[in-house]
């Protein structure tokens, strides 16, 4: 009988721990200490899924090799399949108590009684919309510019950044490939190297751009930053699978995911795209 109980009572310490992790009670929450990289695997090399901003709360669990599963605030299963990716354990710092953020459900409107006899029924209108929801991550426009080359050189007076050889450059989902490179800051903030005052991009040699399934080449690019516009020069060519655009100039909005081209004299707009298999005379 004794051994009956302890079975039973471990079978019920087992199935607590099981609820416990269903309701959400599991993991840690902690912060970005910095503007951290989520990446698909456990290594710095593995795709990029997101950035999560300096301060933003996380539910973290799962650690191993240094690194760490990230989930969603709201997330209240305990499954590690269902992280949104993995980031560095040493830049995701604890949060105190008082600190957490508390996802409290919205406010219901109070019931609204049936009018009497025929005619439309009605429910109540709640007084404030509900908050909208903050998506996971750095927002684009905010999101840091990263660039790395062979060589660079800075002219401060001019407030340049000068990038030489094997030029890659990555803001959100945008890739920049190119032999040579400038970032020109803009002139509201003194701060040297503050990425958040990077103004535009000129990408000169080789360049290639690319977006999702969205890739691009020319001769030079200017990227506007603020506004996310791509402006390529010099023979540009947009494709998208097995379509594609080409003209004198190419704009293609990042943001949007939309493209302009523009003709001239020198060259006209074409434009190539895939047909059904059918038979033309």
């Amino acid at each position: 009988m004794k051994t009956t109980r302890i079975a039973s009572f471990a079978i019920l310490l087992t199935f607590l721990a099981a609820f416990s992790a269903m309701a959400g009670e599991w993991g840690e929450i902690r912060a970005a200490s910095v503007n951290l990289n989520v990446r698909e695997a456990r290594s710095p090399k593995s795709a990029h899924v997101l950035t999560l901003t300096k301060g933003e709360q996380v539910r973290v669990d799962f650690a191993r090799d240094g690194w760490i599963a990230v989930f969603d605030l709201k997330e209240t299963v305990r499954d590690e399949k269902r992280a949104l990716g993995y980031a560095n354990a040493k830049y995701l710092v604890a949060v105190p108590e008082s600190a957490k953020v508390v996802n409290t459900p919205a406010k219901q409107p109070e019931a609204v009684p049936e009018p009497e006899g025929e005619g439309e029924l009605t429910a109540a209108v709640a007084v404030e919309p509900p908050a909208a929801v903050k998506p996971l991550g750095a927002d684009p426009q905010k999101a840091p510019v990263k660039i790395t080359a062979d060589r660079m050189t800075y002219d401060e007076k001019n407030k340049v950044v000068s990038f030489v050889g094997n030029v890659k450059a990555r803001h959100g989902k945008l890739i920049l490939d190119a032999d040579r490179l400038s970032a020109f800051f803009s002139s509201a903030n003194d701060k040297a190297f503050s990425v958040d005052s990077v103004d535009r991009i000129v990408a000169n040699g080789n360049v290639r751009a690319r977006k999702d399934n969205t890739e691009g080449s020319c001769e030079t690019v200017t990227y506007h930053v603020e506004k996310q516009l791509l402006r390529m020069e010099g023979n540009p060519v947009l494709k998208d699978g097995p379509n594609s655009i080409a003209g004198e100039v190419i704009n293609f909005y990042v943001r949007e995911n939309r493209s302009e081209v523009v003709g001239g004299s020198k060259k006209r707009v074409e434009a190539i795209f895939l047909t059904p298999k059918i038979k033309v005379d």
